[in-house]
């Protein structure tokens, strides 16, 4: 037996098989919900570039920058405080007032941090943790620089042994 395969029989028998194929159309269907929830927690963080004076001439100024940078959550209201160092005096330099200093050894070799270029707004050493206030602002998610200046001041500096003098200040963030 022979069979003849035509145009219309092909087409009859992909007909058939896609009516097979094809699932029963439901009836019914029904919906729910999913809940769905996020927290994003403040959060900052700070660092400093090195506050480097390099070689000091006694009896001259001596000027140098260094960069506090800060990054907070966007939204997120922060202060910074910059810190007393670890070589503090309550008193002394040309002022007598509280002051930052670096050591090397026994000697000391105070310095002064300004929040200007022109040097004339000092960030204070104070006797009070926290109150040396940089700056408050708002995060906003990228980091935020500030320009820090610092300066030997040339009458500090002439009657100072040579030597290698160095401190280290702690910078806080609060938010």
């Amino acid at each position: 037996m022979k069979f003849k395969i035509n145009r219309q029989t092909t087409l009859a028998a992909i007909t058939l098989f896609g009516l097979c194929v094809i699932p029963a159309a439901q009836a019914f269907t029904n919906t729910g919900t999913m809940d769905v929830s996020a927290t994003i927690d403040s959060s900052c963080s700070v660092s400093a570039s090195p506050m480097a004076f390099g070689t000091v001439i006694p009896g001259v100024n001596k000027d140098t920058t260094a960069v506090i940078t800060a990054n907070c959550t966007s939204g997120t209201a922060y202060t910074v405080d910059i810190g007393d160092g670890l070589n503090h005096i309550t008193t002394g330099g040309t002022g007598g007032e509280y002051r930052r200093q670096m050591a090397s050894a026994a000697n000391r070799l105070p310095y002064v941090i300004y929040i200007d270029s022109t040097r004339a707004t000092e960030i204070a050493a104070t006797a009070v943790a926290l109150n040396n206030l940089l700056t408050t602002t708002v995060g906003n998610a990228v980091d935020q620089p500030v320009t820090i200046y610092g300066r030997v001041i040339a009458a500090e500096s002439t009657a100072k042994p040579a030597g290698s003098y160095a401190d280290t200040v702690t910078i806080t963030i609060g938010f």
